[in-house]
């Protein structure tokens, strides 16, 4: 079963960009490594504001390098986790794999905050070889773009919560 909303027309549209960077021989000889590097690792994309809705509309991601250099680089597949910070709570009950460069793809996610400093968060994991059209390419870059909707309507959130719970079978919170 699932939860759908509308969006209502006051929603605001933020957009995030994040891009994660693997050095070359760091710290894995011969590979461009995301997984061993601090830098992807728990990245703060959106802050989540209690009182607030999200909803994760599109994503995007691409790189510095072409997509068929990226494509046959590939040693450990590319995974990206996005989860919030407090309760280290997955949004997506699997990884995404990045299989490929993509524009705009569909990524419906709703998520939200009771508390105070909680975050969105991305880490990415995966490792590239270098190729021989790679030689002198110091890093990978890979950049995640999301669109993500705020609704900040405290009617909004208590009728978004209220249905949900009614979805799961728990108890109406009113």
């Amino acid at each position: 079963m699932s939860v759908s909303f509308q969006l209502p027309p006051q929603a605001r549209l933020i957009t995030t960009s994040t891009i994660f960077t693997a050095p070359f021989n760091v710290p894995t000889p011969g590979k461009y490594d995301f997984s061993n590097t601090a830098a992807c690792q728990n990245v703060s994309v959106l802050e989540l504001q209690p009182n607030s809705v999200y909803f994760i509309d599109r994503m995007s991601a691409g790189g510095n390098i072409t997509e068929e250099q990226f494509l046959e680089s590939i040693d450990s597949f590319p995974l990206l986790y996005l989860k919030k910070s407090i309760r280290i709570q997955n949004v997506y009950m699997k990884p995404i794999p990045i299989a490929n460069y993509f524009d705009g793809n569909e990524t419906s996610a709703w998520v939200w905050s009771d508390k105070k400093d909680d975050f969105l968060q991305f880490s990415f994991q995966g490792v590239l070889n270098q190729l021989p059209s790679m030689v002198g390419i110091a890093s990978v870059k890979l950049q995640v773009t999301l669109n993500i909707f705020a609704v900040e309507s405290s009617w909004y959130n208590a009728t978004f919560r209220d249905q949900l719970a009614k979805s799961i079978g728990q108890v109406n919170r009113r």
